[in-house]
């Protein structure tokens, strides 16, 4: 897994998804581009980073430690494995149909880092 960090944004190395640290008067908190609207600690974006990569890697599809382990970073997170694989599998897709409509059927997907972006680290 390769997870890149900054003072304000952790991106992946195999993904677009992407976390970016928000700062306000009262502190900070990050929060992950397939969870928006929810504030995070560093440890829980970045475990939120973690599952993404972990489902992201095709090799990684029947590994039951790698699973194990994303199972329970999903736990720290206070969701439901169930929900997030749903979460990140429709970002998946909905990046393919923006390629497909941008650049036409059958086109590769494209997209850098955060190609769908909730967030403002754009």
């Amino acid at each position: 897994m390769t997870i890149h960090i900054t003072d304000w944004l952790m991106t992946s190395g195999i993904s677009p998804e992407f976390a970016e640290r928000a700062q306000t008067r009262h502190g900070s908190w990050w929060q992950l581009s397939w969870l928006p609207g929810r504030a995070l600690s560093f440890e829980q974006a970045y475990a939120g980073m973690e599952v993404d990569e972990i489902l992201s890697d095709p090799a990684l599809v029947n590994n039951e430690k790698a699973l194990a382990h994303a199972i329970a970073l999903v736990d720290l997170l206070g969701l439901v494995w169930e929900q997030v694989v749903h979460l990140l599998a429709n970002r998946v897709q909905a990046r393919l149909l923006e390629s497909e409509f941008l650049h036409g059927p059958g086109a590769p997907y494209r997209g850098g880092p955060g190609a769908i972006r909730s967030g403002s680290a754009a």
